[in-house]
């Protein structure tokens, strides 16, 4: 199957309640249909909700709301597709380390990227810890 790679709200057009494209195909890849599904895990739960373009009070009710973005995402992708939860998983785990990679080169160059600079490592490292029983530490942030 052709996967996206990179899948979350902020890669989707759409028009009157509809999605009419999906954009940014840059990481796509051929994979199982539980590794699209385990990235844009990934990047719901760990998402940093501090660089949302969103008034600074709404902020902790948007992270509460979270896991009930991920339980309908999950619950939408059941309805058409079967998921086997030990590739979901499996995938999972791929996905937090990839992202972890990305964060902690970014973190020893001295990125002034917001994404790299701000949670979104930390949250990455504490669902991988979940994921696996393994604990992985990621430099500080510069700056």
């Amino acid at each position: 199957m052709i996967c996206h790679g990179d899948f979350h709200p902020q890669n989707l057009l759409a028009m009157a309640g509809r999605v009419t494209a999906v954009l940014d195909w840059a990481n796509v890849l051929v994979a199982e249909p539980e590794c699209d599904v385990a990235s844009t895990l990934v990047i719901l739960h760990a998402a940093p909700v501090e660089l949302l373009p969103v008034h600074t009070a709404l902020r902790p009710l948007l992270a509460g709301l979270r896991s009930i973005l991920v339980a309908r995402y999950l619950a939408r992708y059941r309805r058409a597709r079967r998921l086997d939860a030990g590739r979901l998983a499996y995938y999972e785990a791929a996905a937090c380390m990839r992202a972890l990679v990305r964060a902690g080169e970014a973190r020893l160059a001295g990125s002034s990227n917001p994404l790299d600079t701000s949670s979104f490592g930390d949250r990455l490292a504490a669902r991988f810890a979940r994921a696996t029983g393994v604990s992985v530490s990621l430099p500080p942030p510069r700056g």
